[in-house]
């Protein structure tokens, strides 16, 4: 199993849309794909309406195995629902100090590492304690960016946060810059081609335009915009190219 976290400390990236779009993506390649909600917004479990008894937040305090928590959402795709004491959750697991408190997501995702094919983490905008389980637990960051004048300085605080994570723990991790909500305009065209000098060859080739109402109407719907194949919506698209070219590159 490959496990991908979407991680950003700026709010507004379109981070739960990709990571709702990708697991989904995925699962209808046929991969066998769990999503987990790792945001105590819950906005992905809401999604889905799949709120439930059994949550990440059990899964954390090791009082249910995440096998358990999946629920199975669409073929080929579980969720492990979030809900709002994850924010509580995080504080208890911090105030456990003669317990292992970082890597609780990685040791809970290796009981059902040969059940699925990817994990898509969808984290919250905030370095805590959470995030460095994501972190930890993860093969690969995908960092969602909307190009617009706090694009620059998010991107630094969340990249010197992992870099920092990564060098303390010796993890093997990698990480892609994914372009998100782009309008194609000259003032974007220029942070976009700013960032991409920043970081080298870190940049995903896929770039996900702005079409809000698609996207709106999809989740109004508890569907992934990336299942509509009205060709006008150009952002399916997009993100069906997100998709391929996670398979083919990552």
């Amino acid at each position: 199993m490959k496990t991908i976290s979407l991680l950003n400390m700026k709010g507004g990236v379109g981070k739960t849309t990709t990571s709702v779009n990708l697991a989904t993506g995925l699962a209808m390649k046929g991969m066998r794909v769990l999503l987990v909600d790792f945001d105590p917004q819950s906005n992905t479990t809401s999604m889905y309406d799949a709120a439930g008894d059994i949550t990440i937040c059990d899964v954390l305090r090791g009082e249910a195995a995440a096998a358990e928590a999946a629920v199975e959402v669409e073929e080929n795709l579980w969720l492990i629902p979030a809900a709002l004491e994850l924010t509580n959750t995080e504080m208890e697991i911090r105030l456990q100090q003669n317990t292992p408190q970082h890597n609780r997501l990685q040791k809970a995702l290796a009981q059902v590492k040969d059940q699925f094919d990817y994990c898509i983490v969808d984290c919250p905008p905030i370095i805590n304690l959470l995030t460095v389980n994501a972190i930890i637990a993860s093969d690969l960051i995908i960092v969602p960016i909307k190009p617009d004048k706090f694009a620059v300085s998010g991107f630094s605080v969340t990249m010197q946060n992992i870099e920092q994570i990564r060098e303390s723990w010796e993890l093997d991790l990698d990480y892609k810059i994914l372009f998100t909500i782009v309008n194609r305009n000259n003032e974007e065209r220029s942070i976009i081609e700013q960032l991409s000098q920043l970081v080298g060859g870190q940049c995903l080739n896929t770039i996900v335009r702005s079409q809000p109402k698609p996207v709106a109407a999809a989740s109004a719907a508890s569907m992934a915009v990336i299942k509509e194949t009205d060709k006008k919506v150009k952002v399916a698209e997009d993100l069906r190219c997100l998709v391929n070219e996670i398979l083919e590159t990552c």
